[in-house]
């Protein structure tokens, strides 16, 4: 539950939002240097709160500092793709088997609906087929979060959300690069068949491949 901010913690969290989201949809492209005045003019804010959302983004691994250069948006990297994608694989395979597990009617409810909303929209634009649709992309982000939803360990969920946000913009590259290879779609109703057949073991292979799909396609991506 995200707990109320008040004052210069509601500053810092606004500029935060708006900072993530900026470097989550491109405007700030990888590597590219955050200057300070561009940054108050995008969330119309002093230097402070900004400073301290920049902190916070580095801490989440979403911008880097350099003494010399100052602030830039961090560059994503094969390396990093790999290492993400196999801790998800491993936590979130872990967490859907736990779910399968112990999840009841309600989570059951929660996954239909989640998967119902999801599906019902494509995944690109309209416009713009190779860029992801913001509102795809919070349906997906919550079908995946009721997924694992009863697990029963909210460490566990924790690292999970933690690991999601850095796989964020290696998620909205893949669509760019997935092209008609690939049923995105088929992928999640066999999570979501696999679910409610009570297949913990079945379930999370299915997720683990559901990543690695991703991983391998842009892997592809970065060697060409």
């Amino acid at each position: 539950m995200t707990q109320k901010r008040d004052g210069a913690g509601t500053r810092a969290g606004d500029a935060y939002d708006a900072i993530r989201q900026a470097i989550r949809t491109g405007d700030f492209g990888p590597g590219e240097r955050l200057r300070f005045s561009a940054l108050q003019d995008l969330c119309g804010m002093s230097v402070t709160p900004v400073r301290e959302a920049l902190t916070r983004l580095t801490a989440e691994g979403f911008t880097v500092l350099d003494e010399h250069r100052g602030y830039s948006v961090a560059r994503l990297s094969l390396a990093e793709l790999g290492d993400i994608t196999a801790a998800r694989q491993l936590c979130e395979g872990e967490a859907l088997r736990l779910s399968v597990m112990k999840g009841d009617e309600d989570w059951e409810a929660r996954v239909v609906a989640a998967h119902h909303l999801m599906a019902r929209i494509p995944q690109g634009r309209e416009d713009m087929p190779s860029v992801m649709r913001e509102d795809w992309e919070a349906r997906h982000g919550a079908f995946h979060v009721a997924l694992i939803s009863a697990c029963g360990s909210p460490t566990l969920l924790e690292i999970c959300g933690k690991l999601s946000l850095q796989a964020d913009r290696y998620r909205r590259m893949s669509v760019s690069v997935s092209g008609a290879a690939r049923d995105v779609l088929g992928e999640h109703r066999e999570l979501l068949e696999r679910a409610l057949a009570r297949d913990a073991d079945g379930a999370a292979e299915a997720l683990r491949e559901h990543y690695g799909r991703t991983a391998a396609m842009l892997a592809n991506f970065f060697e060409t």
